[in-house]
């Protein structure tokens, strides 16, 4: 387990602590990079008893959005343009099926 701050700050029981140097691993389970714009999870994430992987594929699955392959997207770039043009004509479809009244 390693743990550098940098530009951090903690608040615990009303007290604030600052660091200059930003980088949290514990137990290669989580990691927050120093830049703080990500965090990398490996394993489940619970929050208030809900699997937030499990919530997540229910939300896609009931809004019937397609799975993606970042994987092959970088590799075929005509596959994301594909993907974006689909889901901003099926959003156009949604809303004049919404309009006229009609569901979808």
């Amino acid at each position: 387990m390693s743990n550098t701050f940098t530009n951090a700050n903690l608040v615990s029981n009303g007290i604030t602590a600052s660091w200059a140097n930003t980088s949290i691993t514990a137990n290669p389970v989580l990691t927050i990079p120093a830049d703080g714009a990500s965090l990398e999870v490996k394993g489940k994430m619970i929050l208030n008893g809900v699997d937030l992987d499990e919530r997540l594929k229910n939300i896609e699955q009931v809004l019937m959005i397609p799975e993606r392959d970042v994987i092959l997207e970088s590799k075929y770039p005509k596959l994301k343009k594909m993907y974006d043009e689909y889901i901003k004509e099926l959003s156009k479809a949604r809303m004049w099926e919404s309009l006229k009244g009609e569901n979808a």
